[in-house]
This record gives C-alpha cells, structure tokens and sequence, in this order.
C-alpha cells in the first residue's frame, strides 16, 4: 500500500521593510549608480539623495527651504541688478545695487527710481570697505567708469586715483592687502597699488606678466590667511582668467626686502571675478573643475584637485552647469543657517534658473529652483539676490516664492535591497516628518535608476493660525507652539522595481516659512523569487 505524500504546510510571505535615512550627505552626482551609499574621498559612507531640490541638508536632517519675498526694485524695472555691495559703519548701513548704469542705494527696500549714482556704464562693480584715519569708505570699479567712493553720506569720484601711464577707468577689481588698496587694470597684467591708509592718490604699478605661464589676464586679487605654525599668516593673491594664482608675502611691494613671492599655482579657470567666497581666511573659488579651496590647491597636483573639491559630491551636475551656463558666477556665505551658496548665470538653453547651496559644516548640497540670483548680498543677516527686472529679492522669509507656490522634491539614492536580481513590489510608505503643525508628503515609488514623478502636489497645510492679520479671533492661537513635533502617516504606494528609491514632495504656499524637516523614509514591499 503506497503512503500519500507529505504535505507541505507554506508559510505565508512576509512583507520586508527597509528604511530610507534623511539624505544629509545631500545631493550626489559623482557615484555609481547602483551603489545605494555615497562614498567620500576617505571611504566613508553618507546617506545622499538622487535628487534634491528646495531641501537644505542639516547635520541631523533636510529641512525644507523658505521661501521669498520682493524686497525692493529699481529703475523702471527691465534692466538686470547686476551686483550689490554693502557699508557697514557703527549706526550707518547701506546696501547698495547696480544695474549696467546706475547705483541704488535700496537700504529701506520698497520702489527706488532714481539713481545714488547715474550716467554709468558698467554694473560690473567690485567694492571693498576701507578704514583710514579720515574715516571709513567704500572703494568700487568696474573697469568701465571712474572709481566710486562712498563715505557714507555721498558718493563721490574723489580722491582721484592716478598713476603713471594709468587710465583709472580701467581699474577693474580692487581689494584691501595690508593696509593697501591693490587694484587689477582690465586685460591686462599689470596690478596697481596705493600707498597705505590712502583710498586715492598715485598709485603704482605692480607688472606681473614675467610671472603667469598661460596667459590671458589677471581677473581678481584677494587677501589669504594661511596657518604656519606661528597663528594666521596673511598673503596676497593674484589669480588670472586662466586659473593661475600667484601667492605674494610682505607689506610693501616697492622693495624685494619687503616683498616676495611664495609660489604659483593653477587652480582651475575661475568662473568670474566674483566666484570667490573668504571662509574663516581661506578662499574657495568656483572653477571650471570646481568649487576650490585654495588651502588644496596649494598642497596638490592640479590634475588631483577635483576629489578634493568643496563640490565633489555633485561633480556631474557642477561641470553640466559650467558647460551650459559659462562664466559669471557669484557665491555667499550665511553663517547663521550654515548655508554657502553659489549662483550659476542663466542657463544658454533656457533652463529653470536654480542656486546652488552647501552646508557649511558638513559639505552636503542642495539646490533651489526658482532663485534667479545675478548677484547675492549678506545685509542685516538677511540674504537678498538681484533679478533681471530690476528686483531685489529676500530669502527664505516667507512659504512661498514671490506669491507662488513651490515644491520641495527629495529623491533618496536606489537600493538594490542587497537583492538586485530580485524585482521588489512596493506596498505602503512613511515619512518621518518634523514640524509645528502635521505635512503630509506626496509619497511615490521610484525604480531602476529613472524619475517618474507624479505632478507637484497642492500645498500640504495652513499655519495662517499664527500669523497676524490673517488669524481668526477668538479661534486661532496667537504665537502657536513652534516647537517641532513628529508627524508619521503610512500611505499606500504601489510600484515594482529591481532597485528603489522613495520620492518625497511638499508644496509650501503659505504666508510664514515653512519649518519642516524630513527624517526618514519607511517602505515596506514584497520581493518576488528569482526568475530565470
């Protein structure tokens, strides 16, 4: 008599679950695409994002951007604010915006139609305050029109610079080295210099041709302060439109007793005269390889430069942006949010304007869309950018950009699972959201290395409860609690894929900044047996 079979008692399939961190490695674009953490220079590992868009990285987070708010226009409102400057004096403020003909001093914000300074030809300005025993003064040129002085009542072209074979209208760029003003004349390579505490008179010239090997021009000059074992040593530099820079010690040019070179060094074609940012004494300039400190520079190879950029981590993106946006860029530091940005031109190919911005303590980055910043400027603590009609813009004050809602888009690196040849079927979602009041993201699945995105969402809450003028009496709670408290909400995501990643978007519309930070990303999904 046969015995029947043994039957077999299945267990059902258990659904997996994994867990997406808040990408504070930021955004990555210099990795394998299949390897689901980033790597830095030293090995180590970061949690990153595929795409990062209106999200900063903190160190414990990503939190979503503010908005903007129009602060102030100038002239009729068509032509582009080119730079911005600012004095600072006790009590005495200013802040200042040129456009190709004329200087604003826009320090109160609202319409300003005429002009501190007019008749001009060029809104390509560098300024550099200046304390001497007659007071403290904004020195400016563009290489175009006469230096400008401020002393803080009026602007003036006097004191006249002069100087032998000089036209002062050439004076490009000029920065303070010393208790000197330098100064670079347009095209050429010949550096000038005046005597100390003086913001005119004769200057002299300092011809630096013998000492560049690539040609082009001298572009910028800047102070450096380098660490030597005895505290701070400050340094002048020299830096050519070709990436060369030539690194000067002393306090006084006119006598080799006094003056000598340290070296020269290529650091990459910088991408304007005012791609260049002064951190805690020393210098990152943005370059065609990228965004340099030059504290690197001067200890490697130019060809092993690049790992050693602030902006390693979004290498493709960073040269995508230089192939297609060109020279002109600008950058800013924000200490209190910890924030650099740097500012592309517009794009050759009509793309969406964006900033770019870096933590300034971990080196992860993010991207702002929408931000048509031509120049930026720290005044007050406040981070304002100049448009190309005429706009001065303030950042992150308001939960909407200029009226107009935003979204904030966080894309995690794809993970395999540690099964990459197993197809994965998502089922439900989470974010982990921190903030003052509930957000509920629109949660989507992304596969195999391609965004799918599903349209922007409508804006994800009201916190108009808190805000004066809009509040209900008697309802509404004035100064509502901004404490932040944690939001969790599963939501059902369908999808398939061999590799994922989790997409989070919020869309901010609101009167007040958004405060919302993103923690993690919880997925739970099915994985399919491997099919041959």
């Amino acid at each position: 008599m046969r015995r029947p079979a043994a039957q077999t008692n299945r267990r059902p399939r258990i659904a997996k679950s994994t867990i997406f961190p808040a990408p504070v490695g930021g955004w990555i674009k210099n990795t394998n695409l299949a390897t689901p953490g980033a790597r830095l220079p030293d090995g180590s590992a970061v949690n990153g994002a595929y795409l990062l868009d209106n999200w900063w990285p903190t160190a414990t987070a990503v939190r979503m951007r503010g908005g903007t708010e129009l602060f102030a226009t100038v002239g009729d409102g068509t032509e582009v604010v080119v730079q911005m400057f600012i004095y600072l004096n006790g009590n005495e403020r200013f802040l200042f915006a040129a456009t190709q003909d004329a200087i604003y001093d826009v320090t109160n914000g609202d319409a300003v139609e005429t002009g501190a300074v007019e008749d001009l030809t060029s809104g390509e300005w560098t300024a550099v305050q200046f304390a001497t025993p007659g007071g403290v003064f904004l020195s400016c040129v563009n290489g175009y029109d006469l230096p400008q002085v401020f002393d803080g009542t009026s602007w003036s072209t006097t004191p006249a610079i002069t100087g032998d074979g000089l036209d002062p209208s050439l004076l490009s760029h000029v920065w303070s080295y010393s208790q000197r003003l330098f100064f670079i004349e347009k095209d050429t390579f010949n550096a000038w210099y005046l005597t100390a505490d003086s913001i005119g008179g004769e200057a002299t010239k300092l011809p630096l041709g013998g000492v560049f090997r690539l040609g082009g021009s001298l572009l910028f000059g800047a102070t450096w302060s380098i660490e030597t074992g005895n505290g701070l040593n400050q340094q002048c530099i020299f830096v050519t439109t070709e990436g060369e820079c030539a690194v000067y010690q002393g306090s006084d040019p006119s006598t080799t007793s006094t003056w000598s070179k340290v070296g020269l060094y290529r650091i990459g074609k910088p991408l304007g005269s005012r791609a260049v940012l002064s951190a805690g004494g020393d210098l990152a300039i943005a370059t065609n390889i990228g965004f340099i400190p030059l504290s690197q520079a001067v200890m490697r190879d130019f060809a092993a430069l690049s790992p050693v950029a602030i902006s390693y981590k979004i290498e493709t993106a960073w040269n995508d942006a230089v192939a297609s946006r060109g020279v002109g860029w600008c950058c800013a530091i924000w200490p209190t949010k910890q924030l650099v940005l740097v500012s592309p031109p517009p794009s050759l190919d009509s793309d969406q304007p964006f900033v770019l911005g870096t933590n300034a303590r971990t080196g992860s980055w993010g991207r702002a869309l929408g931000w048509d910043a031509r120049c930026l400027a720290l005044f007050d603590d406040r981070m304002f950018y100049g448009t190309e009609n005429g706009a001065i813009v303030e950042c992150e004050v308001t939960g909407s950009d200029m009226g107009s809602p935003y979204t904030a888009t966080c894309v995690s690196l794809f993970d395999p699972m540690k099964s990459p040849a197993c197809l994965k079927i998502s089922l439900e979602m989470r974010a982990v959201i921190r903030a003052p009041y509930e957000a509920v993201p629109q949660l989507s699945l992304q596969t195999d290395y391609a965004l799918n995105l599903p349209a922007a969402p409508a804006d994800s809450g009201s916190t108009s409860g808190s805000v004066w003028g809009v509040g209900i009496w008697g309802k509404d709670v004035w100064d509502s609690p901004h404490e932040l408290l944690v939001f969790e909400r599963w939501q059902s995501v369908g999808g398939a894929g061999y590799s994922l990643a989790p997409g989070v978007q919020i869309t901010s519309g609101r009167i007040e900044a958004p405060n919302i930070e993103l923690v993690q990303v919880d997925v739970t999904y099915d994985q399919a047996d491997i099919v041959s």
